[in-house]
């Protein structure tokens, strides 16, 4: 389950119960909302049953980067950068892209069933590697309120207050849009814990804009937003667009003459 959003009342999960019902059932338009916490409490609440979801993911920008360890930076660009993905919630299944063209035109292809990952790299060959748990990535599709937990506590965090936004076109749709900016004061008192403890990047001075978008008619998480502004590190804006809810997705593994041997 999605960890509750601090900020929801009985009132506020009422609603968005209702709201799954209505969608459940194809029923009229859902109520319009102006509270940025009940557009949030109604989107996330929303994905808690999702079987399934396509991914698009785009980032722009430039990092310096200690990759060494040295304590000197490089300068990494990573504009043109996309991913994309359908995820099989019920099944345990999902089917991941990736393209990374400023270096060296990277690529990687992903396919995981349950606990085992096939992964296919440009620097590794015409043929998928075989690894065991998913523990090897980002997201386990097995754990749908895993995907979506950080957007929520990061929304219920004390001191942090989101704001409505102007409504955007999202896909031939309307959505409404909740904003959050974070200086580097606040997201320091935020704490940064292990996972930007190891990234080989100072975000020290980093401030974030934060933008979710949650379709009007459907109450669906529709997309993310970030840019994050690291001072002398550079500078990323990274968006997320979800679609295709509950659409069915057929991912298989790769035929066996495209795997490699166990070693």
């Amino acid at each position: 389950m999605i960890r509750p959003f601090r900020r929801r009342s009985g009132a506020l999960g009422l609603l968005a119960g209702v709201a799954i019902i209505v969608i459940a059932c194809g029923g009229p338009s859902l109520p319009a909302l102006t509270d940025p916490d009940e557009i949030v409490t109604a989107a996330l609440t929303s994905t808690e049953g999702a079987k399934s979801v396509h991914v698009e993911v785009t980032l722009d920008g430039s990092i310096d980067a200690d990759l060494t360890g040295s304590g000197t930076g490089t300068s990494i660009t990573l504009t043109g950068t996309t991913a994309s993905a359908d995820v099989d919630m019920a099944g345990g299944r999902a089917h991941a892209t990736v393209a990374v063209p400023a270096l060296l035109n990277f690529n990687a292809d992903l396919i995981q069933i349950g606990e085992t990952t096939y992964v296919r790299t440009s620097l590794g060959g015409p043929q998928y590697e075989t690894m065991e748990a998913t523990d090897e990535l980002p997201v386990d599709p097995t754990d749908a309120a895993g995907i979506f937990d950080d957007v929520g506590d990061l929304l219920s965090t004390e001191g942090v207050d989101p704001v409505k936004g102007d409504d955007v076109d999202c896909g031939g749709k309307q959505c409404y849009t909740v904003m959050i900016e974070l200086t580097s004061d606040e997201l320091a008192a935020l704490g940064t814990g292990e996972a930007t403890d190891l990234l080989p990047l100072d975000v020290g001075a980093a401030s974030l804009a934060f933008t979710v978008r949650v379709e009007k008619d459907t109450y669906r998480l529709a997309g993310i937003n970030a840019v994050a502004s690291l001072g002398e590190g550079g500078s990323l804006t990274l968006d997320v667009a979800f679609s295709r809810w509950d659409e069915p997705v057929d991912i298989s593994p790769p035929p066996a003459d495209q795997i490699k041997p166990a070693t």
